[in-house]
């Protein structure tokens, strides 16, 4: 019988220096050669390891939600479908556990704290929380005990910018969103914001610089030299849609679920020119002698789910400034610009003159208050709109020359120029289109209160299908929004979106799913804390591996043969399940080297390691494990 010792060359009393001699995977050469009889065995003798405190991320504890909007509690019927937002998926690491599979990333608080950020980054959205093309105003930090200085958990904080810059005309360039990429028959040219038709086919262009921003924030065409000209035109806001491919072969630049009106159909007029479609989240249109207003929503009664540019009757009774269609050809008021204001969820548009003398065109509020019902004001801006860039086109059969001027938008001042490879990362219905998860975009822009067709009192009572927008606070910041941090399965928020949900745990918020911030809505700072402390360990067993023997066992987790020889349990001999862990078992359980002959051995070469049978990298400082090697009686 023989009893052997192997260890790491790891330093009792200088833990940084050992950390480079791998705990957890080590090879002890012998000066001599060692000589096992024939028909031996093996068994661990006990082993002595050093377990920190990690945490131990896979697919089942890495997964969160990021919501930013109302609360559903401040909702009628506490509905998420009465919301204009919806949670957003985040994973710590930012995926790289879902995309590792089965393998096990271990990390400290420190490091933690990073991975949450990575994650927090990818699924915070809002503009005003934007920073740049990778970061955003949600910070994550660990948190402790101000007297004892131990470890409580994590502490999230979302603020948003309210700074705002505006971008001149002399500073816009226009991208082309012709169908087919048709910039022969649809050429022009632009210089210091105008863009100019070169071509009696006109154009249909966006600016993608910048989206407008959410406070106040002001977009202004001058519509006055195509408008002189006769012909169609168009001034408004969209989201960046990347390209669609269509069955026939043709491609454009629409929303995968935008529905294409029949031939024939009233609701082409003032939408489809020439053939081409043209798509905008809200437009002012002149089509023939009339100016008409468009927002994008769905249209259930037509039978299709999906979005349309459905028509805005901005005029009658309830518009003080426009009891009838107006007249855009004779134009008696003189009107050459168009201005839109976002404030939060409301848009506002206005006509205005020469003078910047501006009249109220279209809004909620106002229309609302002068008795407009469903489709006769504008429907609150959701979350798949929240990136809103300028798009304006001419067409018509009439003379070349034609033009239009975006005069200058407003945007928040940290939000990043736009950059094809990269807008994605923070803009939400990029991601939508960048990961081909429209659907959720879908579940948000069917709901009833931006469906044409739904005139449901399911907002409140006499709402009529109509919900009321949130505005902007004293602070400027979104009136009544939070930033919640969702860490379980839902209902409230949504099971579907919410199924990944598993770190309750993780981030110390069990029996907190939903945590609700320290702040009350109304401000610029959100903050979130754990409630519990989260757990620095893994709910997992440790294995020894004995790489260069001849035995064989099997694991059946993997489904294949192993070198595992021997079990170490979650808690120790003194109960322990961090720091300096002792372990002997009370009964040794050996296992064959199927050695007829006799076995000749120059190294122990051993692994620490988890079912899955990769490294765990949570042991540090010196490693210890004795083996009994015995002839088999």
């Amino acid at each position: 019988m023989s009893l052997v010792i192997t260890s790491n060359i790891g330093q009792e009393n200088n833990t940084a220096a050992s950390n480079a001699f791998k705990p957890y995977s080590y090879q002890n050469r012998l000066l001599n050669t060692m000589k096992i009889p024939p028909n031996s065995e093996i068994a661990l003798q006990s082993a002595k390891i050093n377990k920190n405190g990690l945490f131990v991320l896979d697919r089942t504890n890495s997964g969160f939600c990021h919501y930013f909007g109302r609360p559903v509690e401040d909702l009628f019927f506490d509905n998420i479908d009465n919301s204009t937002s919806s949670p957003f998926r985040a994973v710590i690491g930012a995926g790289e556990a879902f995309r590792a599979g089965d393998v096990k990333n271990e990390v400290n608080i420190d490091d933690m704290v990073g991975e949450i950020q990575k994650g927090i980054n990818e699924a915070a959205f809002h503009p005003s929380l934007i920073v740049d093309n990778s970061n955003t105003n949600v910070a994550i930090s660990s948190k402790y005990d101000s007297s004892s200085q131990v470890f409580e958990g994590f502490k999230f904080v979302a603020t948003q910018q309210t700074a705002k810059t505006n971008l001149s005309a002399a500073g816009v360039t226009w991208t082309s969103l012709n169908a087919n990429g048709d910039d022969t028959r649809y050429a022009f040219t632009q210089l210091n914001g105008k863009v100019t038709s070169t071509t009696d086919r006109g154009f249909y262009v966006q600016s993608r610089q910048y989206p407008i921003s959410q406070n106040n924030g002001t977009c202004v065409f001058n519509f006055s030299e195509a408008n002189t000209a006769g012909g169609n035109w168009m001034c408004g806001l969209s989201r960046i849609n990347v390209r669609r491919d269509n069955p026939d072969g043709s491609y454009d630049y629409m929303p995968s679920y935008f529905v294409e009106p029949a031939a024939n159909s009233a609701l082409r007029q003032g939408v489809t020119v020439g053939g081409q479609n043209r798509f905008f989240d809200v437009a002012v249109v002149r089509y023939g002698n009339e100016l008409r207003v468009f927002q994008s929503g769905s249209r259930t009664q037509l039978g299709q789910d999906g979005i349309w540019c459905n028509a805005v009757t901005y005029f009658g009774a309830h518009n003080a400034s426009f009891g009838t269609v107006y007249d855009i050809n004779t134009n008696s008021d003189n009107y050459t610009k168009v201005r839109f204001t976002l404030t939060n969820e409301e848009l506002k548009i206005e006509l205005g003159t020469d003078a910047n003398a501006y009249t109220l065109l279209c809004d909620y509020t106002t229309l609302r208050a002068g008795g407009a019902v469903k489709n006769e004001c504008l429907n609150p801006i959701n979350s798949c709109k929240w990136a809103m860039y300028p798009v304006c086109a001419v067409g018509g059969t009439v003379a070349a020359g034609r033009g239009i001027t975006l005069a200058g938008i407003d945007h928040y001042s940290n939000y990043p120029l736009f950059n094809e490879a990269l807008y994605f990362k923070h803009d939400y219905w990029g991601s939508l289109q960048r990961y081909n998860q429209t659907v959720f975009g879908l579940s948000i822009e069917m709901r009833d209160w931006n469906n044409f067709s739904r005139t449901t009192s399911s907002h409140g009572a006499g709402a009529i299908g109509l919900l009321p927008p949130q505005g902007v606070n004293a602070s400027g910041g979104m009136a009544g929004y939070d930033s919640l941090i969702i860490t379980a399965r839902s209902n409230a928020y949504g099971n579907e979106i919410t199924s990944l949900c598993n770190t309750q745990a993780t981030l110390g918020f069990v029996g907190d799913p939903v945590s609700r911030p320290l702040t009350p809505p109304n401000n610029l700072v959100t903050t979130n804390e754990s409630s519990t402390t989260p757990l620095l360990i893994s709910n997992i067993s440790l294995f020894i591996r004995l790489n260069n023997f001849t035995q064989n066992t099997i694991n059946a987790r993997q489904g294949t043969t192993s070198k595992i020889i021997a079990h170490l349990p979650r808690f120790d001999n003194s109960g322990n399940e961090t720091g300096g862990l002792y372990f002997e078992p009370h009964d040794r359980v050996y296992v064959a080297l199927n050695n007829p002959q006799e076995l000749l051995i120059n190294s122990f070469d051993v692994d620490i390691v988890y079912e899955n049978e990769t490294f765990c990298k949570a042991l540090t400082g010196k490693t210890v494990v004795c083996f009994h090697i015995r002839q088999r009686m």
